[in-house]
């Protein structure tokens, strides 16, 4: 068979061979470009999660504890209140840790001496004081927990105390701070003859000692 006969009948699978190539370099630009849309997407994504611990949420950024003291009434009789805490500090402003207080001087309750009530309580630590980068700056804060109650001659029991207040705070230097706060103290629970919730629940007032640290902005 002649040359060029031989290049004439060839020519279909050649020209078929190319188009299949071409056709497959399409179809590998076609899945290049689809990859790279799907990672654009991804990254775009990732860029606008957000979550509640991460680097766009509260970051741990503290560490405080301290001690208060504050006075507050048990059946018209007053009484000095103790305690103390320790939390960590997140986002620069929120505050989550335990704390606690108890009466430590002598308590009069109803037509008894000294010495007749003991309240003992401690709970979970709320805390939440916007711009505390100020030198002086608000604070709001809640303490959840149980405790006992004793009562002489009487006996004790278990109750549940819920206690909000609010302030203001002052950062006298970067490892301490002080604070002036008042709130109220729900007590509920109580189960004596002789005393009830409104008997332990009042207001109350307290200076409270802050030190730690707090780090980045």
């Amino acid at each position: 068979m002649p040359a060029k006969l031989q290049l004439w009948s060839a020519l279909p699978v050649y020209q078929g061979i190319l188009e299949n190539n071409l056709k497959n370099d399409k179809m590998k630009k076609q899945t290049f470009l689809l990859i790279g849309a799907l990672l654009l997407c991804a990254g775009l994504q990732a860029q606008s999660d957000q979550t509640l611990f991460g680097n766009s949420g509260l970051h741990f950024s503290g560490i405080w504890g301290g001690g208060r003291v504050g006075l507050t009434s048990f059946d018209e009789n007053y009484s000095v209140l103790r305690g103390g805490y320790f939390g960590l500090e997140f986002g620069k402003n929120v505050f989550v840790g335990w704390g606690g207080y108890r009466t430590t001087d002598e308590v009069a309750f109803g037509q008894g001496g000294p010495n007749d009530l003991d309240l003992d309580y401690n709970g979970l630590v709320l805390g939440y004081a916007p711009y505390a980068y100020k030198a002086l700056h608000p604070q709001f804060m809640l303490l959840m927990g149980g405790g006992e109650v004793d009562l002489k001659d009487v006996g004790d029991d278990n109750v549940f105390v819920i206690q909000p207040s609010a302030g203001i705070e002052i950062n006298v230097f970067r490892w301490f701070r002080l604070g002036l706060e008042g709130g109220y103290r729900f007590v509920t629970n109580t189960d004596l003859p002789a005393i009830n919730d409104n008997d332990l629940s009042d207001f109350y007032g307290e200076l409270k000692f802050k030190f730690g640290w707090s780090w980045g902005r």
